[in-house]
């Protein structure tokens, strides 16, 4: 299990997210950080990967494992001025296997 921080700096007129496009497997987990003292929140399209497709501040910061696998673009929205977002993705794919031959 890998643990991964997706950091996110929210200014005047501007959202950036490092990295913008994040690989995981099912075991690991993610957590945003706030890169300032801007709020933002987290909306995935569809069901998105975790247990509620919308994150508000203190659940996007906590660590998250995935329940499904596949491509997911999600937006961070700040809690100051809604009509500013970003749109990143995660990707989730099953953990490598080991042994076997």
């Amino acid at each position: 299990m890998r643990s991964h921080t997706i950091s996110v700096t929210v200014s005047a007129g501007s959202i950036s997210v490092e990295p913008e496009s994040l690989v995981m497997t099912m075991d690991d987990d993610v957590r945003w950080t706030g890169g300032n003292a801007k709020r933002f929140s987290i909306e995935f399209e569809g069901s998105g990967p975790f247990a509620n497709s919308r994150l508000a501040f203190g659940a996007a910061t906590a660590a998250l494992r995935p329940r499904v696998k596949g491509r997911f673009k999600y937006s961070v929205i700040s809690d100051d001025d809604p009509g500013l977002t970003l749109d990143p993705i995660i990707i989730i794919d099953p953990p490598p296997t080991t042994g076997g031959g």
